[in-house]
């Protein structure tokens, strides 16, 4: 039996190596045909040295957000702080910029998450980017359940990237879909105290309240984006959600990097990532009976069962859907629920409890 499990063990170990290498791979080609095509490739310098906004045309003449490092030659960067302070930069025919980067900004404008109309949303619509020139541009959009103080969903489009680049952010903002008070109940302390509240004071799932096992996960990740002001833009509260530590660094982490090495090459991808269901535990009482778990009481900012990625093409066009299991305490792989029907994985997944048990459902036929 030892021989079996150690046999098992380095498959999942080859797996994932050839998974590393093949990501490396496509990252290293990726980067290559961006520097050929970018005339003026803006560099991690650059990008991290900068917190203005960057602007550029689109197709049809219009202002949108900058979205990749690849500058053509002729293309003219808006350097956007203020509707009174808007530095605009060519990049020329030698590789250089007609006004140098990086630039700085000393009051710069400030992500916003306005509420627009949504029919796809069965709660309140939140558009996250900017409001400028009365026109929004928009980097995401989370359906959000402030009643329940829940994110169910939110929709990006992704862009790819080379460039690893790092902003430090502000903490969570709450944009007054919910209260301070609210946003406190990701703390480790709270979590705690809800695990005793609702299973008892001698549960055994969470052990004292100084352990950070569940944290504010962010459905639409900082690291899809590559701009500092971008980045920062995904510390919301309407972005996140209660996920156990463990397997938002473990399955899910993997999940997210492989959809980051799939964007094709000047295209983008259509994400949707969000919640279903409620986690249930077996409480400490004699009967021991199944309770839903909420951070909050009064049935509030609960605790997800599972947690799913769709990922269409720019076309919006079915390509891939993830669906991982959100418990921690349960060591026996659960069947994959009706609405998902299981195809294999395009990438290595751990298949344990503490990483996420993960359903690679048929693209087609999810339409959560």
């Amino acid at each position: 039996m030892q021989v079996v499990e150690l046999i098992r063990t380095f498959r999942v170990i080859e797996a994932k190596l050839l998974q590393h290498l093949i990501q490396l791979v496509a990252v290293i080609l990726l980067g290559l045909v961006l520097q050929s095509a970018a005339d003026c490739p803006l560099s991690k310098a650059i990008i991290e040295g900068t917190n203005r906004i960057f602007k550029s045309a689109d197709p049809v003449g219009n202002l949108d957000l900058k979205r990749t490092e690849q500058v053509r030659t002729g293309e003219v960067l808006h350097m956007f702080c203020q509707a009174n302070d808007i530095v605009r930069t060519t990049c020329l025919p030698n590789s250089t910029f007609s006004i140098p980067l990086p630039l700085g900004c000393n009051n710069p404008l400030a992500v916003s998450a306005t509420i627009v109309a949504d029919p796809s949303c069965p709660a309140t619509t939140y558009s996250v980017g900017y409001v400028i020139n009365n026109r929004q541009l928009e980097l995401y959009r989370s359906c959000y359940d402030r009643g329940a103080v829940k994110a169910l969903f939110t929709t990006p489009l992704m862009y790819p990237k080379t460039i690893a680049t790092e902003r430090s952010c502000p903490q969570l903002t709450t944009d007054g879909a919910l209260s301070d008070a609210d946003g406190n109940s990701f703390t480790p302390a709270n979590v705690f105290n809800s695990f005793n509240r609702i299973l008892g004071r001698n549960q055994r799932f969470i052990r004292n309240n100084r352990d950070t096992v569940i944290i504010p996960a962010r459905l639409t990740p900082s690291a899809d984006y590559l701009f500092g002001d971008q980045i920062c833009a995904t510390s919301k509260y309407i972005n996140v959600v209660p996920l156990f530590k463990s397997i938002n660094d473990g399955n899910w982490q993997s999940i997210e990097k492989w959809v980051r090495t799939t964007v094709g090459v000047g295209g983008h991808m259509r994400i949707r990532t969000g919640v279903l269901g409620t986690l249930t535990l077996r409480g400490t009482e004699r009967r021991r009976r199944q309770h839903r778990i909420f951070l909050i009481g009064a049935n509030k900012n609960p605790v997800p069962e599972w947690i799913f990625k769709v990922v269409r093409t720019a076309a919006n066009q079915p390509h891939t859907v993830f669906l991982t299991y959100n418990n921690i305490f349960n060591n026996r792989r659960p069947s994959a629920p009706n609405f998902c029907r299981s195809v294999p994985c395009p990438v290595a997944l751990a298949n344990t409890a503490a990483a996420g048990y993960t359903f690679c459902c048929n693209a087609a036929s999810f339409n959560r």
